[in-house]
């Protein structure tokens, strides 16, 4: 269903009266970002694109898909899966609840992100609606600002700060012929050691993760490749079921079932891993670093930018504060002067992103 014209029309009418909008689809990623203004607080108002719904255009044979944003993941996932095909970042589905909208303004990824890229790879394209109603296609003839930037990829993680997403085009990749999953018992150590050896040999590794003293690894890829790679594995490796990361991707493990703080880190694979107290789970081959932690949130900010990375709050942080890693100054600036051309009067998802964002 379009409910584009409808969307526009809450958007100027928004605008008129300086009045802030909170975009919603499902929402499953209510507990994503800063939530200094909830809806129904501060005259923020609902701005929900959930009914704003269907695969526009599908292309097998060139690897593209266009969708409006309220578009289930699922039901996109079903599509491909007839023809092969798969979003290349993995994106979590929450219950088949998400929807491409809020995959993309999340850039929420999935295991296989270090070995096939982000959500912002392989969008190629959006049309928007921008912070004062206009209509706006982004992609395919480069739009840029007066920076020179490419205004359409900056739409992949900014929490729907920078406009509202009506259709959005992908990029996708064939799914793989097969897909494996090992287990052993070791330390980080030697994890490490063996996706070294695994990535010299150019092996298809599409997951590895690491928990309780368990390392986990998936591969996939053709029947041959996934036969050379096996060769090479450790033989205390042992083959176990595929689910566990459908499960780690979801957080349907129970690792995740508390209400405690869940902090996320983005470090440098081979960084160490005995230098933040708490409990962890390592995804992304040791890049991604879930940890529940009785640190404070700058201590963990600090931690991070001294292994290279960042930290930030995926949920249950304190209302109003800060989530993420701060940005550098330059980065920051940009970001303001794309929000002022975009959403000059700041009306969309004010400080879902940060305070001044």
């Amino acid at each position: 269903m379009d409910i584009s014209k409808q969307l526009q029309k809450q958007i100027l009418d928004a605008a008129l009266d300086n009045q802030a909008l909170q975009i919603i689809g499902n929402n499953t990623k209510a507990f994503y970002g800063r939530s200094e203004k909830n809806q129904g607080e501060s005259g923020v108002l609902p701005l929900n694109v959930a009914e704003h719904s269907g695969i526009l255009d599908y292309q097998p044979a060139e690897l593209t898909i266009t969708a409006r944003a309220g578009t289930p993941l699922s039901e996109i996932i079903s599509l491909l899966t007839e023809h092969q095909q798969m979003l290349p970042f993995e994106p979590p589905v929450f219950e088949n609840k998400a929807t491409l909208g809020g995959c993309v303004a999340s850039a929420m990824t999935g295991p296989r992100r270090p070995w096939t890229g982000a959500v912002r790879d392989y969008l190629i394209g959006t049309r928007i609606l921008t912070g004062e109603g206009k209509e706006i296609r982004l992609g395919g003839k480069v739009m840029k600002n007066v920076a020179g930037y490419d205004l359409f990829r900056p739409m992949a993680g900014a929490l729907g700060t920078l406009g509202l997403m009506l259709d959005i085009t992908l990029k996708l990749l064939p799914l793989p012929e097969r897909e494996v999953c090992y287990y052993m018992l070791t330390d980080t150590n030697n994890m490490t050691q063996i996706l070294r050896d695994l990535r010299s040999r150019s092996m298809p590794v599409s997951g590895a993760s690491y928990h309780q003293g368990q390392f986990l690894l998936r591969l996939s890829g053709s029947m041959s490749s996934i036969d050379d790679a096996t060769n090479y594995l450790p033989a205390e490796m042992k083959e176990t079921d595929i689910v566990y990361w459908q499960d780690l991707n979801e957080h349907r493990l129970s690792f995740f079932d508390d209400s405690s703080p869940l902090y996320r880190l983005v470090v440098p694979a081979n960084a160490p891993y005995d230098t933040i107290s708490g409990e962890c789970i390592v995804d992304w081959g040791g890049a991604l670093r879930w940890i529940k932690t009785p640190l404070q949130f700058g201590e963990l900010q600090q931690h991070a930018g001294d292994l290279g990375g960042s930290a930030s709050i995926y949920r249950n942080g304190t209302h109003g504060e800060e989530v993420f890693s701060p940005l550098p100054d330059q980065l920051l600036d940009l970001h303001k002067r794309i929000k002022k051309v975009m959403d000059p009067a700041g009306i969309l998802n004010p400080g879902r992103l940060y305070r001044d964002l």
